[in-house]
């Protein structure tokens, strides 16, 4: 009889309520949680997977720099080598044109120049 008239009282059903409401709101933040955790697991996974394709080209950059057709091309180009029994032609301008960085120098100021060029033609 005490059983019967504690599961029909308000007081039991409140109790009730609330402990379920309790208990969907522990649920929901488990929940949210996961899927916060699921959200960053995929942005570190995307994070080691662009470091591993950086991690590739930097070790197919590395072998190509080690490589001997990169020395060559560079003892070519920057040191001016040449194999043994090699013969190496060197091509100018033709017309005779002089390097920029050889024309003779007016001895003018430059307000005289610019004086000449705007009241002068």
């Amino acid at each position: 009889m005490f059983n019967k008239t504690l599961l029909n009282s308000k007081y039991f059903l409140v109790l009730l309520v609330i402990l379920f409401g309790f208990l969907a709101n522990l649920e929901f933040k488990q929940f949210r949680d996961q899927k916060a955790i699921e959200a960053q697991k995929a942005d570190l996974q995307q994070q080691a997977d662009s470091l591993l394709k950086k991690n590739r080209e930097l070790n197919e950059s590395l072998s190509y720099l080690n490589s001997p057709e990169f020395k060559e091309r560079v003892a070519r180009q920057q040191m001016n080598l040449k194999k043994e029994g090699e013969v190496v032609y060197g091509f100018t301008e033709a017309g005779g044109n002089v390097p920029q960085g050889s024309q003779p120098q007016s001895k003018e100021s430059n307000f005289v120049k610019w004086w000449k060029y705007f009241f002068m033609k």
